[in-house]
């Protein structure tokens, strides 16, 4: 049986979308478990008459707490061998759990059976765009020690999309971090795969569908700390890639991946939510880190000459310059 567990927090205008695609599903053998997280609007209430037509439904109502807290509730209150997240506001395939499960009985040996997603601006909307694999393979193998290969596509960042075995995180009390907003389902999934043989199974199929109906989203909201957070899950990452053996290749990705989080941070300053009272100031150090400088050196993405020049000089004036007269042109 696999346990489908969906943290649910004031989102009554969409989660029939979320709950109806699991129902429907052509696999059977599940539980659904909503966690309803302190929802101050009618959340909770929908959950509950759901609960009453279909005993597939489990409920549980607890204060707030965050969607971390709220996974990890559903994990300790599971009752299937297997088990996979959802977030309420997207939905997925009516063919997505048996699917999983084909992939799990077709490679039994690998824990890690996974699935691309695709994004839509609307429900039931045309797909904006995928994250599957460019090849006409329906499964596609990795090791763990191409990690990077597959961050790149945005198949470790969350807990969607995956089928996990239970004993494997219960047996080594995998958790997701409460402590922290941004990147706690990365540093889960990096714990799992640690735990496991480390072989990878992708289903190179969009069974999944991430619902983004605007720009404003967990990448580009303003976080007070996002150069503390992020330094904390980039040293997790780098922890985990030196321990699975990758190469140079994937070191390289790496970096890249780190430059451009911390050039997010740079933006992330001048967020209309932040309250930082000397921009230019933090945000130069922030080019004098450590931890900038070195990703800068490392990293072989592109960067225009002129902001890599800034960068290299360690002067947020002149990058802040260059932001300038680049939107003057582009005005023009």
């Amino acid at each position: 049986m696999i346990s489908v567990i969906v943290p649910v927090y004031n989102c009554e205008n969409v989660l029939h979308y979320c709950i109806d695609s699991i129902l429907n599903q052509t696999y059977k053998d599940f539980e659904l478990i909503l966690v309803d997280d302190g929802s101050t609007d009618k959340s909770g209430k929908i959950c509950d008459e759901y609960a009453n037509k279909d005993s597939r439904l489990r409920v549980f109502h607890k204060e707030n707490g965050g969607v971390s807290l709220a996974r990890n509730f559903g994990i300790d209150n599971a009752n299937g061998d297997y088990i996979c997240f959802i977030d309420s506001d997207d939905y997925v395939n009516g063919d997505y759990l048996e699917l999983l499960m084909h992939t799990k009985s077709k490679y039994p040996e690998s824990d890690n059976i996974w699935c691309c997603f695709t994004t839509v601006n609307s429900y039931g909307g045309n797909p904006q765009n995928s994250n599957c694999i460019k090849t006409d393979k329906d499964y596609v193998e990795f090791d763990r020690s191409q990690i990077m290969t597959l961050h790149e596509k945005w198949l470790d960042a969350g807990p969607v999309c995956k089928l996990y075995s239970k004993e494997v995180i219960v047996k080594n009390r995998i958790r997701f971090n409460e402590s922290i907003s941004l990147g706690e389902d990365l540093i889960f999934n990096y714990d799992y795969i640690d735990k496991t043989n480390g072989q990878i199974m992708v289903k190179n199929v969009p069974l999944y569908k991430y619902v983004q109906m605007s720009d404003e989203s967990l990448s580009t909201k303003y976080y007070p700390d996002l150069f503390g957070i992020y330094k904390h899950n980039n040293s997790m990452m780098w922890d985990y890639i030196v321990r699975w053996g990758c190469d140079d290749e994937q070191k390289q990705m790496f970096y890249n991946s780190c430059f451009y989080l911390y050039e997010r941070v740079l933006t992330n300053t001048y967020h209309k939510d932040s309250d930082c009272k000397h921009k230019v100031r933090y945000n130069t150090r922030i080019l004098k880190s450590e931890e900038f400088t070195k990703s800068l050196y490392h990293s072989n993405c592109f960067i225009h000459p002129a902001y890599r020049f800034a960068y290299k000089h360690q002067s947020y004036f002149m990058v802040r310059a260059l932001d300038i007269i680049l939107k003057i042109k582009k005005a023009k």
